[in-house]
């Protein structure tokens, strides 16, 4: 491990014992405060994030866009300080916080023995909405996650992540363990707003650019009859999370390419529409259109 990655894990360990320590709402101030330094340190960052925005809203005035990045940032932060903050939460903790009107559809399927998917994005707190699934299901929800490049922070952040229960698998070795999870009624998740593969996915328009998206979560969809369920998790002005889940129509649907690529685009708009309404919680700083 280099010393840049020691140094930097250390100080995210030093953080999380100062969150695990506050009060929920401390946290989110906490949070947003090291969004705003997150904001500062990186220029490349900083204008790959404005160049999204004003790309994705041309009409908004420059202070306008300004707005929605400093609350992105501020949102990357909150996330941040609340997942480092996991030790200190029980199972009873989360789903008091984080409310998925819905969920009972996802429930009655898996007692059933079905198999659900459960798509979400970098939107609110997405860390918060996947652990209150898996303790409201009462059993691993499969999650899907790229690995951090730092391999000691990955890996006790993915101890968080799986604290109460949820499996994590990384996007390269994901299809065998994502098979097994459909095929024995369980539940996987994705956070689909991440650039796919430029050769392998469809290119599907994305606030007017057409950019790779990643088709597996419509591909399993199709091929093991699995519903698509989507849900984001809104802040609320107290600090709670509202995350209703619907399903995505996928009836008039078959396991076709077409098929693949028509329910890719009903999940790309929804994430768009969702976005639409409170931008400054969408992760900006993703290169989504970097082909």
């Amino acid at each position: 491990m280099s010393i840049t990655d020691t140094t930097s894990t250390a100080g995210l360990l030093a953080l999380g014992r100062i969150a695990q320590a506050l009060g929920p709402r401390s946290r989110q101030r906490l949070g947003a405060f090291i969004g705003r330094r997150l904001m500062g340190l990186s220029a490349s960052r900083r204008d790959i994030t404005m160049s999204n925005i004003t790309q994705a809203f041309p009409d908004l005035s420059a202070p306008e866009r300004e707005v929605i990045m400093r609350g992105s940032y501020e949102n990357l932060g909150i996330v941040l300080s609340e997942l480092l903050a996991t030790p200190a939460l029980s199972k009873t903790d989360l789903p008091s916080l984080v409310k998925i009107p819905g969920f009972d559809a996802v429930l009655e399927r898996h007692r059933a023995g079905k198999p659900s998917i459960f798509l979400s994005a970098h939107y609110g707190n997405w860390e918060y909405l996947a652990m209150t699934a898996g303790i409201m299901l009462d059993a691993p929800v499969t999650i899907v996650v790229h690995p951090q490049s730092n391999a000691a922070a990955d890996r006790f952040l993915n101890a968080y992540r799986t604290r109460f229960g949820n499996v994590v698998v990384p996007m390269g070795e994901a299809a065998r363990p994502l098979v097994k999870a459909l095929s024995s009624g369980g539940v996987v998740a994705f956070l689909v707003d991440q650039h796919g593969h430029i050769d392998k996915d469809p290119w599907i328009e994305f606030f007017g650019r057409s950019t790779p998206t990643y088709e597996a979560p419509a591909a399993l969809a199709l091929k093991y009859n699995a519903p698509i369920f989507y849900a984001f998790a809104e802040r609320l002005a107290d600090g709670s999370y509202n995350a209703p889940i619907r399903e995505l129509p996928m009836h008039d649907l078959e396991n076709t390419k077409e098929g693949i690529i028509e329910l890719t685009k009903r999940h790309v708009q929804k994430l768009e529409d969702v976005i639409l309404q409170r931008p400054e919680l969408w992760s900006w700083q993703h290169r989504r259109w970097r082909s």
